[in-house]
């Protein structure tokens, strides 16, 4: 009997269920979409981060070019976040006193609900090496802050423009924001304005009755959000809804917040070697879309009214932003060529370009050209794909290098789309071995080895991402496929059973960190009946470990069910 699973990466696998079909007979993983009443319920209002700050809920209109002469910056994600610039990064003094152990617990346990709460509401973007350029960016500009290292990022597959940060260190953004930017440094001065709003505790310094309101805010932008992949007019009001609660509340940021967040978002860049002059630019482009909307009796953009961007504030950035030095031409360049790999990647990805698009833009930009081969390869269009290949193999050995990992990987996908697993697994085991820190090879080349019957090193590389990230949800779900495979393929009873135990163990994270408390409860209550089972037999020695991490995963998860805001 075989079932299908729908992975993050959008890949139906097939599998066939070992010793008990209902047992590991898996729910799916797919983002629920709900009605938008639903949605708007009070568990989604109360669900709201305190921190959120949408940014606007329309789309943008925004076009790219990358020059094909400009190389991708080193892949490598660490060496650079080190800024030469021996300048010490002199943030103003924090509101108030630190925060005491019981309130970074209680904000701890608060980011882990809202990433629990987004996971369950909101269609995200998953796509691995996507996540790990935004993730390395984001890492970057909130070490400068000096802050603890973000708990997680997500990444909304939304076409507005939107970011925000959330206590806990939940830091999201939308993927409209990406295609709305022009280079890399304007991404990251939405980011940088937003850390820096956190680390000034701007959020946290308001009375009670505006934090109620921005409560109130924070669900009506989540649901829109969410209602936005169902009905745009519906998003639209439940968008005007929230915004109507900002302007009766009082809620937006002040003057002065505003001019501290834009100083210290651009050091904060600075330090993090990012071009500071990219953020009046980008609120610019951002103000332009405001006065658009309100041309065009759209609804007012929710930054313009949290964020007041008033013509005397974009002036005040721009003199300041002058006061930076410029990065060095080689810098643009790699910033630049990264840039143009993000934004294509995103484009063909969420299948936001056409053909023609992809087509028409490969002629100048060596990102479109990967993104088309990849489009090809997901339309079986495999001759056409390798046509594209040919053509950036023959690329100088320089400029190809520029593209790692990026190339290594579209091949390898393109290989998979074919069942060459095996060849696909070689590709990705070169490029892992020269970044064996990246998360987006170890996430490719556990996937090829686990189809290449291989489950046992996939769960190697697989491992040490879910320690360091309870929360990854792909890796829980590539540990889940390994152990299917594995319970499927091994001749040894014994492992056998194991594999079976966890690939129900695995699952539980999933639905754990997607807010699907029942599900995963579910499957740990599976696995502890099967672990049971083997308790009276010559495996008992080795189950009553596995009983002991069940019977703590479900004490966790009935305290993320019980958790309250």
């Amino acid at each position: 009997m075989f079932h299908f699973h729908q992975s993050l990466t959008g890949r139906t696998v097939a599998y066939e269920v070992a010793k008990s079909p209902t047992l590991l007979t898996p729910d799916t993983v797919s983002i629920h979409r709900r009605s938008v009443a639903h949605r708007l319920s009070l568990s989604i209002l109360s669900a709201a981060i305190l921190t959120i700050s949408a940014m606007t809920a329309v789309t943008p209109k925004s076009s790219h070019a990358a020059g094909n002469d400009l190389r991708q910056a080193s892949s490598a994600p660490y060496d650079s976040w080190q800024s030469t610039d021996t300048q010490e990064l002199s943030l103003p003094s924090l509101r108030g006193q630190g925060l005491s152990f019981a309130e970074q617990y209680q904000n701890k346990l608060l980011g882990e609900w809202s990433l629990r709460n987004i996971n369950k509401s909101i269609k995200m973007e998953h796509d691995p090496w996507i996540h790990e350029t935004v993730k390395d960016m984001t890492w970057r500009l909130n070490a400068q802050a000096r802050q603890q290292a973000p708990m997680g990022l997500v990444i909304i597959d939304n076409p507005s423009i939107n970011a925000f940060a959330a206590p806990g260190g939940v830091i999201g953004i939308n993927t409209g924001t990406i295609l709305a930017a022009s280079s890399m440094d304007e991404l990251a001065s939405v980011v940088a304005h937003e850390v820096a709003h956190i680390s000034q505790r701007h959020y946290e310094s308001g009375a009670d009755e505006r934090k109620k309101a921005l409560l109130m805010q924070i669900g009506g932008m989540l649901a829109a959000i969410a209602a936005s992949a169902v009905d745009g007019d519906a998003a639209a009001a439940v968008m005007m809804g929230s915004q109507t609660a900002t302007m009766n509340s009082s809620m937006a940021f002040s003057r002065n917040n505003e001019r501290e967040a834009d100083r210290v978002g651009m050091q904060i860049m600075t330090q993090a070697s990012y071009d500071p002059r990219a953020m009046p630019r980008f609120f610019a482009t951002m103000n332009q879309q405001s006065q658009l909307n309100q041309v065009e009796n759209r609804f007012l953009p929710s930054f313009v009214r949290s964020h007041p961007l008033s013509n005397e504030r974009l002036s005040e950035s721009q003199s300041r932003a002058q006061h930076y030095p410029p990065l060095s031409l080689s810098e643009q360049q790699r910033h630049q060529a990264l840039f143009d790999l993000l934004y294509w990647r995103v484009q063909s990805t969420g299948q936001h370009a056409s053909e023609t698009v992809l087509t028409t833009a490969a002629k100048n930009s060596v990102g479109a050209k990967l993104a088309l081969m990849h489009w090809y390869g997901e339309q079986q269009r495999f001759d056409d794909a390798n046509e594209v290949l040919a053509a950036l193999n023959k690329l100088p050995a320089a400029q190809r290098q520029g593209l790692e990992p990026l190339l290594s990987i579209t091949h390898s996908q393109l290989l998979a789309e074919q069942g060459n697993w095996a060849k696909a697994a070689d590709i990705l085991a070169s490029q892992q071995r020269l970044y064996p820190e990246r998360r987006d090879l170890r996430l490719y080349l556990a996937e090829a080895l686990t189809n290449s019957n291989q489950p046992l090193q996939a769960q190697a590389l697989l491992k040490p991402l879910t320690q360091q990230q309870p929360s990854d949800r792909y890796a829980w779900q590539s540990l889940q496929l390994a152990n299917e495979k594995l319970a499927k393929t091994t001749t040894t009873p014994k492992l056998a059973n194991i594999a079976t135990i966890n690939a129900l163990r695995y699952r539980s994270h999933d639905q754990l960190w997607s807010g699907r408390y029942d599900a995963a409860l579910t499957s740990l209550t599976q696995a502890k009946q099967l672990a049971e089972n083997l308790q009276n037999t010559a495996q008992a020695g080795s189950v009553r470990p596995l009983l002991a991490s069940i019977n703590a995963e479900i004490k966790n998860v009935k305290t993320a069910q019980d958790f309250e805001p």
